[in-house]
């Protein structure tokens, strides 16, 4: 019997105490975009149609459309089933949709490792029932998930629920200061003109800051899903007439509007340093179209090193560029490497990234789980699936690559606990 063979029981039970450990741990969701509990009540109840996730994205890509339309038309849920059904015959293999299934399983008790003509109309049922429940929100989250918080993405002038989510204001509206339309609203909000460059950085600034003092931690950029990550340091004698051209109603050339954001990017970087903010960057993975070498974590190296003390979150596993985002969390000591959304990308792939990332990067900057989703239900059904990957991998480290038992315990509670308490500033009791 070969040395694997006897090694086997052995890491069968390894792996099932390591994911008991994981089930047992106060999480911390490092990247949301959950709707807010007031929200929720008003949209709920949900039902199988609604309750989606990234599978919507393959169905665009499969139908030509959008996702909303695929039920459009319909006269009853029979009828949005046969359009459903249809689209899972070709694409129910991919792991946006197993997502979902995952979430059936956990939550509503789904009969069968799949959705069928013979299962989802009392699925769809239970769905509604449940998430009619005015605690249910809470018992998904609190209990389900046993969530110490979500750092959850919030748009420029709305609010948060602080006993649910730790805030980080998205900053994209920053980088269209050259639209008049986006300009007005931050004029409105501050309550003065924002005519010269000058006085657009102070305004960034007091957005900044008035965010901050009301408990953001950080502020986020996902710009990668419209341009590239590289970003020139352009100075500010070189953006100011730029933007005075956009105040006087002249239209930029594409390529000054990009040395206009390059600009604002890199003054961004500074007040993060400045206000002790985190700055979460998106990198890696996009939607249909999208123009995937803009995504490119590599193309940040120029602003990181330059702002050595600016604690740089970076997103999705950089995926596909998940070894390059590994050696620069190696060789970046302000770069934290985020695990959000990665498992519902690719569960195989998850499990390749974290084994390369826990040879290369210290623990305490390996942050293990982002649900990235919209829903509570589907938050959990994603926590699912990165605890069974980090059991998964752990436990095969041990068997192979002489990583002890304990170290993959203390590992399971850095990765989705410690290390984000500690890179947040979070209460580990929430």
């Amino acid at each position: 019997m070969s040395t694997t063979q006897r090694a086997a029981p052995g890491a069968a039970a390894l792996r099932q105490r390591l994911l008991g450990e994981a089930e047992s741990l106060a999480t911390v969701d490092c990247h949301s975009h959950t709707v807010l509990r007031q929200e929720y009540a008003a949209r709920a109840p949900l039902d199988l149609f609604r309750l989606g996730s990234y599978f919507e994205r393959d169905i665009g890509g499969l139908t030509g459309r959008p996702s909303a339309e695929l039920y459009a038309g319909c006269a009853d849920d029979a009828a949005r089933w046969a359009r459903l059904r249809g689209v899972l015959a070709r694409a129910r293999n991919v792991s946006y949709w197993r997502h979902n299934v995952v979430t059936y399983q956990g939550l509503f008790d789904l009969d069968g490792d799949d959705v069928g003509d013979d299962n989802w109309a009392a699925l769809n049922e239970r769905i509604k029932a449940r998430t009619a429940e005015p605690d249910w929100y809470d018992r998904v989250t609190r209990e389900r998930c046993n969530l110490i918080t979500q750092v959850r993405n919030v748009p420029w002038y709305e609010t948060w629920e602080p006993q649910y989510f730790t805030a980080v204001l998205r900053m994209e509206p920053a980088l269209r200061l050259h639209d008049p339309e986006v300009r007005r609203g931050l004029q409105t909000h501050l309550g003065r003109e924002l005519g010269d460059l000058a006085a657009a950085r102070r305004g960034l600034a007091d957005l900044m800051a008035d965010y901050a003092g009301r408990g953001a931690i950080g502020i986020k950029l996902a710009h990668a899903y419209f341009r590239s990550l590289r970003h020139e340091p352009v100075p500010e004698a070189t953006a100011a007439p730029l933007y005075a051209r956009a105040v006087a109603g002249e239209a930029l050339a594409p390529g000054e509007v990009t040395a206009l954001q390059d600009h604002i990017v890199w003054y961004l970087t500074g007040l993060a340093g400045d206000m002790g903010l985190i700055f979460q960057i998106h990198t890696g993975m996009q939607g249909n179209w999208g123009h995937v070498p803009d995504s490119n974590p590599l193309d940040l190296l120029e602003l990181i090193r330059a702002h050595r003390s600016v604690r740089f979150d970076l997103f999705h596993a950089g995926y596909p560029y998940a070894r390059e985002l590994g050696v620069v969390g190696k060789h970046y000591p302000n770069v934290w490497l985020n695990a959000c959304w990665i498992y519902l990308i690719t569960m195989a792939g998850s499990r390749q990234i974290l084994s390369e990332w826990i040879d290369l990067v210290p623990a305490e900057r390996l942050l293990g789980f982002g649900s990235d989703v919209q829903w509570p239900e589907l938050v959990y059904g994603h926590l699912v699936m990165a605890r069974a990957c980090l059991a998964d991998v752990l436990a095969e480290k041990v068997q192979r690559d002489f990583l002890s038992a304990t170290a993959a315990s203390d590992l399971m509670r850095l990765l989705l606990r410690d290390a984000p308490v500690a890179f947040y500033g979070l209460p580990a009791d929430g």
